[in-house]
């Protein structure tokens, strides 16, 4: 089994917000439930419209907060790679309704039968091809979504891969259910064999909710992401290590000193990622300039953790906090 082996956040500064050409910024987001007013079948109970406490008005306030979320990042982002997205149609409402600039022109969630929540995308740069992979062939599982870009627009352009990831979650037991956090991990590292054989240098990004945190340690079951130094059973997607293997990447993390993405059990979290290749760190074409976390106070209660979004209120954001990554042109 290859490993691939995550290291520091190189390139990665605190402050990387600036004026510059050939920028291109990437949002990582958990929506917390995005749920439309129309039931479809599979809703969870709470965001079924026909039980009458999810209604137009609480389905237009969500998107509403959620457009004023994205807009505390400190640019506004070309891409939207979401997390808990019921269907392609709430992001074209959100889109067209909701964020001002609008220009996202493409935008998908693809359904796995399933699952009641998706991954999607919304993308003001046109969109190459998009791949819609499920973990190990199971319809019950969320899609991870493959999107090619060429943000230079002409065949000699230098193409970027995005992999957007909802992985399953821990409620149930961490062990019990790692199982399905290994089968998305998998699939991913395959996956990238793949695409370093048949595109040698092609830049791979990975982001979205993993549901779990690279530094949690004591673990003595195989699992999906770890350390070398911590864990018993090798993990699929290792953090540290000295390897310097093309499949090394690197690690949204790594640079951000204290906090995290989501806040449970009186812990912050760090389960929202960005995973990024060497060939976007290596000093030409298309890189990392910078990453930051979106924890502007607005997105806060007053606690100072996540204010996720009530219908009964019609206040809140989400119960994650959102990722901002930005690649630049060397």
């Amino acid at each position: 089994m290859i490993i691939f082996v995550l290291t520091g956040c190189a390139g990665c500064p605190m402050d990387p917000f600036g004026n510059g050409d050939n920028r291109l910024v990437i949002l990582s987001y958990n929506c917390q439930n995005l749920f439309d007013d129309v039931r479809q079948g599979g809703e969870y109970p709470e965001y079924d419209p026909s039980s009458g406490e999810w209604t137009n008005e609480t389905y237009l306030g969500k998107l509403a907060a959620l457009a004023a979320a994205i807009q505390k990042a400190p640019e506004e982002p070309d891409i939207l790679l979401l997390q808990e997205v019921e269907n392609s149609g709430t992001l074209e409402r959100l889109s067209r309704d909701f964020l001002p600039l609008g220009g996202y022109d493409f935008h998908a969630a693809p359904r796995a039968q399933g699952a009641a929540v998706q991954t999607g995308l919304l993308s003001r740069i046109p969109v190459e091809k998009l791949l819609v992979h499920r973990p190990g062939g199971s319809d019950s599982e969320r899609n991870i979504l493959e999107i090619w870009l060429n943000p230079e627009g002409d065949e000699r352009g230098e193409r970027i891969v995005l992999m957007n990831n909802h992985w399953k979650s821990r409620l149930g037991g961490a062990e019990a259910t790692e199982p399905q956090r290994l089968r998305s991990a998998l699939l991913l590292q395959r996956r990238t064999e793949e695409l370093n054989r048949d595109f040698a240098g092609i830049n791979i990004l990975f982001a979205g909710d993993f549901n779990e945190d690279p530094w949690e340690t004591g673990r003595e079951y195989p699992t999906a992401l770890g350390t070398q130094e911590d864990c018993v059973a090798p993990p699929v997607i290792c953090v540290g290590g000295e390897s310097a293997a093309a499949q090394d990447f690197y690690a949204f993390w790594s640079e951000i000193p204290e906090g995290g993405s989501y806040f449970y059990g009186g812990t912050w979290e760090r389960i929202d990622h960005f995973f990024w290749n060497r060939s976007l760190s290596d000093g030409s074409g298309w890189d990392v300039a910078g990453c930051i976390l979106v924890d502007d106070p607005m997105l806060l209660n007053e606690y100072g953790t996540p204010l996720a979004y009530s219908g009964k209120t019609m206040r809140g954001y989400s119960d994650h906090l959102p990722l901002l990554l930005v690649l630049e042109r060397r």
